[in-house]
């Protein structure tokens, strides 16, 4: 009977350890009200807990579940091309499945992906460009968004700024086309299957001393 009990004491005040995860870093704030930010277990599915995995809990920002992207591709390093080879470039992301979200181990799975997006009601991800020489976004010099970055969504969907009114920039250090610089781009959507991010085209790209390179953020539900 004791054990019953505790069992249904974990149900309903889950403590966010892997053995006995939350749905959501949500369901867990309103169990414990006063919990730091930091990692914790979820199971969005509510199935046996040996499918939970670790992820970022943002508290601070009223319970955002964050997850973050496979460490391939969580980084590129500066990129540069000759002129002869002018043209876009397409991030590996794509080939490499970079983009998805990882739980600890491997992949997050479809089912436990999905169990988190019904359980949520808006995501948003940043996207982190640095520049040398490369447009990310808005062009100071000819006053428009010919050259702006366009990003494959998770359902298939081009994301870019003439496609999508769920983008803004945050900073746009790279408008300028001049020296050094970065841009930072937040997708912030109530469309929760079009994160994570999958892969970015870079259209400003092939010109002599060109560079560029890239960081992607976690995927926080909410």
């Amino acid at each position: 009977l004791n054990s019953l009990k505790q069992e249904i004491e974990g149900l309903r005040r889950p403590m966010g350890t892997q053995d006995n995860p939350a749905r959501t870093c949500q369901d867990l704030q309103l169990s414990h009200q006063g919990l730091p930010d930091g990692e914790y277990w979820i199971d969005p599915n509510q199935g046996c807990a040996r499918d939970s995995f670790k992820v970022y809990c943002n508290f601070t920002a009223g319970g955002e579940t964050c997850v973050f992207p496979s460490k391939d591709i969580q980084e590129v390093r500066e990129v540069g091309r000759a002129a002869r080879h002018a043209g876009s470039q397409r991030s590996p992301g794509r080939q490499g499945g970079g983009g998805r979200p990882r739980e600890e181990g491997g992949p997050l799975g479809v089912v436990q992906l999905t169990f988190l997006r019904l359980l949520s009601v808006s995501a948003r991800q940043n996207f982190t460009y640095h520049c040398h020489r490369s447009v990310a976004w808005h062009s100071t010099t000819s006053g428009d968004h010919q050259r702006a970055l366009r990003f494959l969504a998770a359902n298939e969907e081009e994301l870019s700024y003439d496609t999508s009114p769920y983008i803004k920039a945050v900073m746009d250090g790279c408008a300028a086309r001049k020296g050094s610089s970065r841009t930072v781009l937040e997708v912030s959507t109530p469309r929760l299957e079009q994160l994570p991010l999958l892969d970015v085209r870079v259209t400003d790209f092939g010109e002599p001393g060109q560079r560029f390179g890239f960081e992607v953020g976690p995927v926080c539900f909410l």
